[in-house]
């Protein structure tokens, strides 16, 4: 299998009882969003992000991508109700593996200890808080639309954090978010904005505007390849609001 230099990569949780979605991306400065019911973001020191770097590059690391497609190839993975889906994604080298139901297969060290050194951040705690600055938090407004029976809001962000939720039957609610939660929506933003929305093919229940440039405004299912990702933002501001 043909090497990959070090890039932005990925690792996600799957599946298990509580059906888990969590998906760490790992930018190759070091910055990391992690995408969940309970989103965060944060820094990898450079002492880890250089042994990330070297496991993601090793050819140890390939062999076991290689072993485990082959593996899969030849032989079904089995399903049981407590499976977790564990995955590591980096350019073209993709390698999963789900546990507990099954035989073991090799040993895969280099997966495992990829895995191992990021599972801190997967669950929200990271080495430091971001340090780049990029991209830049841009006001945004997001909707939540008229369906059944949840009550409708508006939350708007300014550029500098400060958000405000308007909901039918009280009175507007001011709110400044803390810096891990402006950085966590910042890059949030980033992943929504940097392909073009499609148009709905389903119920919308949401509506998100971004002034980004030129201007971002579309429904939740508009981003069907990055639906995670919406929705850790509107738990995000839920979550500041208590709504």
């Amino acid at each position: 299998m043909p090497s990959e230099p070090f890039g932005d990569f990925a690792v996600g949780e799957f599946g298990g009882i509580d059906g888990r979605q969590n998906i760490l991306y790992v930018r190759a400065d070091g910055v990391a969003l992690l995408v969940s019911r309970a989103p965060a973001a944060g820094q990898f020191s450079d002492q880890t992000r250089e042994r990330l770097m070297t496991l993601l590059t090793s050819s140890q690391f390939r062999k076991e991508v290689k072993r485990e497609a082959q593996r899969r190839s030849q032989t079904p993975v089995p399903v049981c109700a407590d499976q977790i889906t564990t995955q590591v994604t980096m350019g073209s080298l993709s390698m999963a593996r789900t546990e507990p139901c099954g035989d073991k297969s090799e040993p895969t060290p280099a997966f495992d200890e990829i895995v191992s050194i990021v599972s801190p951040a997967l669950g929200g705690n990271f080495d430091g808080p971001v340090e780049s600055a990029e991209p830049r938090l841009v006001p945004m407004r997001l909707e939540r639309l008229p369906l059944q029976d949840q009550p409708t809001y508006t939350i708007k962000v300014d550029g500098v954090g400060r958000a405000m939720i308007t909901i039918a039957g009280r009175e507007s609610e001011l709110h400044t978010l803390s810096v891990e939660q402006r950085d966590t929506l910042r890059l949030l933003l980033g992943r929504l904005t940097a392909k073009p929305a499609a148009p709905c093919t389903s119920k919308a229940r949401f509506r998100l505007n971004v002034d980004t440039e030129p201007p971002v405004s579309a429904a939740d299912c508009g981003f069907p390849e990055r639906q995670p990702e919406f929705g850790a933002l509107t738990s995000l501001l839920e979550n500041a609001f208590g709504v």
